[in-house]
């Protein structure tokens, strides 16, 4: 894999507004590890293999409320699994798409603004941009998450707590910005939330089971409801 330098600046500039999200964002992630009883090794390193913003979100809201393993790893999985179909997407237009290490770089790191940002270049990507877009990111998220942490050593304690509401906030603005084109997406997070209360309320169901089977049935129905060309399908 040959390193083009002009590449690698070229995604570093690309980035750098990815790398000024992510951080902020990450900022509140890591407070939220720190009040979730990890470590500073454990949060950092859950940002540095995991590189999933949302997904390590609700992976902390599914631990913080006693989730099964099982349940969190599977919820996790269901909520990432539209990074495989993006990555494949992109991989489509590498200028060297039999790299294998190219490949796993890109399948690791192409997140939603990564994919986004590569999306509209109007030109074959190389494995130098991408690596530069994707380690800007990268830094991003993980200097965030750790600067987050260790910031909660002097914060006070309602501010530490204060941060477990990031996660509905960020679900909340994805929402919004997703019913605004469509109104199919309230139906389909009107049918989850329903259906999560049922299982919690009624069955008695714990919250990370409630949770999966909910987020399955969601799926399931959106899947149904929606047209190949509202989700992007050729």
């Amino acid at each position: 894999m040959d390193i083009k330098i002009k590449d690698v600046k070229e995604g570093i500039h690309d980035g750098f507004p990815i790398f000024l999200g992510y951080f902020t964002t990450a900022l509140a992630f890591g407070l939220l590890t720190r009040t979730s009883g990890f470590t500073f090794v454990e949060g950092v390193l859950t940002s540095m293999v995991t590189f999933a913003g949302s997904g390590q979100f609700l992976m902390m809201n599914l631990y913080n409320a006693g989730s099964l393993l099982l349940s969190i790893i599977v919820s996790v999985f269901f909520i990432n699994s539209r990074y495989i179909f993006m990555a494949s997407s992109l991989s489509q237009r590498l200028d060297n798409p039999r790299s294998i290490l190219g490949r796993l770089m890109c399948g690791f790191g192409t997140v939603d603004e990564v994919f986004t940002v590569a999306s509209f270049k109007g030109h074959k990507l190389s494995y130098s941009y991408m690596a530069g877009l994707i380690f800007t990111s990268y830094v991003g998220w993980v200097s965030g998450t750790a600067i987050g942490y260790a910031g909660g050593t002097f914060l006070p304690d309602v501010v530490q707590k204060a941060a477990v509401i990031t996660v509905y906030a960020m679900f909340a603005s994805l929402l919004g910005g997703e019913a605004r084109r469509k109104c199919k997406a309230m139906l389909v997070a009107a049918l989850s939330a329903l259906l999560n209360s049922l299982l919690i309320l009624v069955l008695g169901l714990s919250t990370g089971l409630s949770f999966l089977i909910s987020m399955i049935a969601a799926t399931i129905f959106g899947a149904l409801i929606y047209t190949d060309e509202e989700v992007g399908i050729e």
